[in-house]
């Protein structure tokens, strides 16, 4: 019997290939963006599935939150940097963990110098416990894994970074110097680690990142020789505040599981986080999360999903779209057909017969469809990799789950696409479809509502593309300003032993440059928020602000326009000797604010806010020392335009506060857009001669812009690609409506003209017939729009106003779409002959 069904269906769409071709395509493309969905979160599933004991490896989380800070230091498992010394209290409290191991931190946002004696570079380095290769048996091309950190003074490599420092020559046993003052040598030379993977640098998806593994011993002595961070861990010891380790444990297979261990961590607080460190936060926690699901943490965009959730369910209703264009082809393309389905009743066939064959139809198109779509994903793959950034067309096939998945999508489609055209089939009555060629099938409100439904979907995406687009915008409007003359930005810590004030001279001097200052943290790499009272009284109203640290001459390079008051000048520096502004209670500190926190404060113009103050009460959390009792004075001494040095909002921190720090470790060089090459050459010469030994770190700041910025269009591109499909089916859909429409109104059209009314006023009605369930769709689209744009723009820093403007373009844009795609028919229809429709009634 199936057999029968199927060649009756192949003979079916042979009998009408263009609507067969149709509805094929554009069932394809919805299974292209869940095809390519599925691929992604099957490549996520399969991170690290190369070790050994990874469904056992677990990572440590903690979370707390100051009384006087309202931003929590961790609210995700996502984060997962805790103090050093948990892992030590671990070991002793649970016996029953298999394994533990710890990757220590360096510098944050700064990566380390190292050179052998060839060639100088920059990498970023960790340090690790030796167990570390015990719970990640790492490829080794060079050395021995079970012995390469166990020695004091001990490197190992990435293959990338051996061939850089020592070209041909075997990397085992050189020396390199660390930070220009460590001595250390390579024991070992890792392997490109396979994607997915949480770990490395090569790998896109990886959260944690290095290019180099250090013994605990190179690394102790390269915190010793920065400034920025205290002296050494041991300094670090017993505060429970400061994360800098990210703690494996390794579970046994038998015995203590996460949920066990989970539960008894706030216990483990109470042993040994002190009680008077623990009076100063509303809350403290440790948490355990799985390895297997770093991947796809939850929470992208302001929402409880990870971006293959997100993916996926863009996906659904793409696919769910060009089911509801199926359906409404498959009726439209049944009205042909009542007359052939009348005789096959009347010769005996039964409703379930004609409902089954129409299904077998439509799952020989879905198969089809899939066939087409796997194809279109595979062609496509240096689109995906450009979007996602990774080659997914080797993972769809990688595990025979994809067979299951693929099977159930085709039953799936076969279902919610051919379920409504395979009823209405069934219920032909055979007097009525044998008496007439033009029988009315289905219901007419149901197809409008299958319009609407595929034009809401769309007008949705399109919804959020247009937020994404103009948020997009305001991100490249406020990045760089306008000025015309590229910023270098010049990585220069203290362990460079190139003198700040030396730097700045000798830069001053190169032909081109026009500007010199320092800023302590990269723009749109990194933000600081501090909390400030409005009075000396700790119980007055608080503000959240942005903190920057910048360096003389700091607005003048950026062309940040001031608005009152003066700039800072040397005499705002700190006495000579004194590297770090004091703390202590009563000292003031000069300040610069920009325009949005003078109107935050209340002030009505920028002139008044000059002269007043704002207060930081210290918590002390990251010091071993008491927070002192009065506040530090932040006097306002001047007020400038806003200016975002950053893409993500913190909470309600929009407004910005500027220090002048003499720490401030990165010179930005303003260079004429005239002599850009001449002056990076010299520049580049200028620093071989101030530090031989050390690999020069520039970036220009439009570079790193870009860089940070390209996630943002990618994200915009996605949602712009799937919208595109989403619009691609809907169109076809409505064509498929424009028919059967016209097709049904062919006596009324030709006895409205033969009562007068013209083609005009025919026109006229079948689009208005037509936009009706298209301006419904959107109005129903648009709170869930509304909801969508303030998710996604509420994590911004600088956010756009939501206005009825875009929602008025959706509106605008998806009705003149519809207009042109049944313009044609629509015309046909409204220039009928009164006589040749009258004719054949």
């Amino acid at each position: 019997m199936l057999g029968h069904y199927v060649q009756t269906g192949l003979r079916n769409l042979r009998r009408s290939p263009g609507a067969a071709v149709l509805n094929m395509l554009t069932l394809a493309i919805g299974l292209v963006a869940m095809v390519t969905a599925y691929a992604y979160t099957a490549f996520l599933a399969r991170a690290d599935t190369q070790f050994p004991s990874a469904d056992r490896i677990h990572l440590l989380t903690m979370s707390y939150t100051s009384k006087d800070n309202p931003f929590p230091n961790v609210r995700s498992s996502a984060n997962i940097s805790v103090p050093e010394q948990t892992a030590a209290y671990l070991r002793e409290d649970f016996p029953g963990i298999e394994k533990i191991a710890r990757v220590l931190s360096l510098q944050f946002g700064t990566k380390t110098m190292i050179a052998s004696a060839e060639q100088a570079e920059r990498l970023t380095a960790v340090g690790v416990d030796p167990e570390f290769l015990e719970i990640f048996p790492l490829r080794f091309v060079a050395g021995d894994a079970a012995t390469a950190l166990r020695s004091p003074g001990s490197v190992v490599l990435t293959q990338e970074y051996a061939r850089r420092l020592f070209g041909e020559k075997n990397p085992l046993g050189q020396h390199v110097i660390l930070q220009n003052a460590v001595d250390a040598a390579v024991t070992g030379v890792l392997a490109r680690l396979p994607d997915p993977s949480h770990m490395g640098h090569e790998t896109p998806s990886a959260r944690l990142k290095f290019d180099a593994l250090l013994s605990p011993d190179v690394r102790e002595a390269i915190l010793a020789t920065t400034t920025m961070l205290p002296q050494s861990s041991k300094a670090q010891a017993e505060n429970w505040f400061f994360s800098s380790a990210t703690t494996y444990i390794v579970l046994p297979e038998h015995g203590l599981t996460a949920r066990a261990l989970g539960s008894q961590l706030d216990a483990f607080v109470k042993r040994h986080v002190p009680p008077d460190r623990l009076q100063a936060v509303t809350e403290y926690s440790f948490g355990v999360v799985a390895l297997r699901g770093l991947l796809t943490e939850r929470g992208v965009y302001g929402t409880g999903l990870s971006f293959g959730d997100l993916l996926l369910a863009l996906a659904t209703l793409v696919l769910a779209v060009a089911c509801v264009n199926y359906a409404n082809l498959a009726t439209a393309r049944a009205s042909a057909r009542a007359r052939e389905i009348g005789v096959r009743k009347a010769i005996g066939a039964t409703p379930r017969q004609v409902l089954l064959q129409s299904l077998v139809e439509a799952a020989l198109l879905t198969a089809g469809a899939l066939v087409i779509g796997v194809a279109a994903f595979l062609l496509g793959g240096p689109v995906m990799r450009a979007l996602l950034n990774i080659d997914l067309a080797p993972t769809l096939f990688a595990s025979w789950r994809a067979w299951p998945f693929l099977l159930g999508v085709v039953v799936a489609v076969t279902l919610l696409a051919g379920a409504y055209p395979a009823l209405v089939l069934s219920r032909v009555r055979p007097v009525s479809a044998i008496a007439t060629a033009n029988v009315t099938l289905g219901s007419k409100l149901f197809s409008l509502v299958l319009v609407g439904t595929q034009f809401a979907i769309a007008s949705l995406l399109l919804l959020v593309v247009t937020f994404v687009t103009l948020q997009n915008r305001e991100l490249e409007r406020t990045g760089l300003g306008v000025a015309e003359d590229p910023l270098l930005l010049i990585e220069n810590p203290a362990v460079t032993k190139v003198d700040a004030a030396t730097l700045r001279a000798e830069l001053a001097r190169v032909p081109g440059v026009t500007g010199v200052t320092e800023v302590a943290s990269v723009p749109w790499e990194m933000t600081l928020v501090s909390t400030v009272n409005s009075s000396p009284d700790p119980t007055s109203p608080q503000h959240h602000v942005i903190q920057r640290s910048v360096g003389l001459d700091f607005f003048g390079v950026f062309d940040i326009d001031r608005l009152a008051g003066r700039l800072f000048d040397s005499t705002d520096l700190p006495p000579p000797g004194v590297l770090i502004p004091p703390v202590e209670p009563g000292f003031e500190r000069k300040v610069v604010i920009d325009r949005a926190f003078a109107a935050e404060l209340g002030y009505a113009t920028p002139e008044a806010a000059v002269g007043n103050a704002v207060y930081l009460f210290l918590s002390g959390l990251g010091s071993s020392r008491p927070p002192p009792k009065e506040p530090t004075t932040w006097r306002i001494v001047g007020v400038v335009e806003d200016r975002a040095f950053s893409y993500w909002g913190s909470g309600d921190a929009r407004a910005a506060v500027y220090h002048l720090d003499p720490r401030a470790q990165n010179t930005v060089v303003r260079i004429s857009r005239g002599n850009v090459s001449g002056a990076l050459a010299q520049v580049d010469s200028l620093w071989r001669q101030l530090a031989p030994n050390v690999a020069l770190s520039r970036r220009f700041l439009d570079d790193i812009f870009n860089t940070a910025y390209s996630q943002f269009v990618k994200t915009n591109q996605l949602f712009g690609l799937l919208a595109l499909m989403a619009f691609a089916i809907s169109v076809a859909g409505l064509c498929g409506m424009a028919a059967l429409v016209s097709a049904r109104r062919r006596s009324e059209i030709g006895l409205r003209k033969t009562l007068g009314a013209s083609t005009a006023q025919v026109l006229k009605l079948l689009l208005t017939s037509f936009s009706k369930p298209i301006v419904v769709a959107n109005l129903l689209a648009w709170p869930l729009g509304l909801v969508g744009a303030r998710l996604y723009l509420k994590q911004f820093l600088n956010p756009i106003p939501i206005t009825p403007l875009p929602f008025v373009a959706s509106l605008v844009v998806t009705v003149a779409i519809a207009w042109l795609a049944v313009g044609s028919q629509t015309w046909r229809a409204a220039r009928l002959k009164p006589a040749d429709v009258l004719r054949h009634e």
